[in-house]
């Protein structure tokens, strides 16, 4: 039973150190030490800081590369929109352009949202208010009653 367990230890400790070393070697073959054999977006190696032996990078780091590649891939984006429209004779967008669009499809979804819970809302405000004057003996309101006293539109 001892021996199983050394000979479990061992394989455990041999495939670790095997791993390390193929990692190891990976990084130093592919684009140097420090790189851990990636290349950016850019097909520049060495995009990577290099952060001791184990290739690591601060937070801050991996934050500005996401950033880039993400300004990089919009970039890339905008270009592959702009030539289908120049395609079709279509005027082309700017980044400013698509903000603006996205702004305001943004803004008419939280308007849906807050309407719809604005809906919601009422149905259950309606529901409580109802069920109590049921209690009292007194005739249940609806929304047109709402409108009617309070001189508001409701939502939707």
């Amino acid at each position: 039973m001892m021996a199983l367990v050394i000979l479990l230890v061992g394989a455990v400790v041999a495939i670790g150190l095997w791993s390390w070393l193929a990692a190891r070697a990976g990084a130093q073959g592919a684009g140097g030490p420090g790189t851990g054999g990636r290349r950016g977006r850019s097909g520049r190696a060495g995009s990577r800081d290099s952060g001791g032996s184990l290739g690591l990078r601060s937070a801050r780091a991996i934050v500005e590369e996401r950033e880039a590649l993400e300004a990089e891939d919009l970039a890339q984006m905008l270009e592959a929109h702009n030539a289908w429209r120049r395609r079709r004779g279509r005027p082309e967008r700017t980044v400013q352009d698509v903000e603006l669009l996205v702004a305001g499809e943004v803004r008419d979804m939280r308007r849906g949202r807050d309407g719809a819970l604005a809906e919601r809302e009422l149905d259950q405000l309606l529901e409580a208010t109802n069920a109590r004057r049921r209690a009292r003996g007194l005739p249940e309101r609806d929304r047109e009653d709402v409108r009617r006293r309070y001189g508001q539109d409701t939502p939707g």
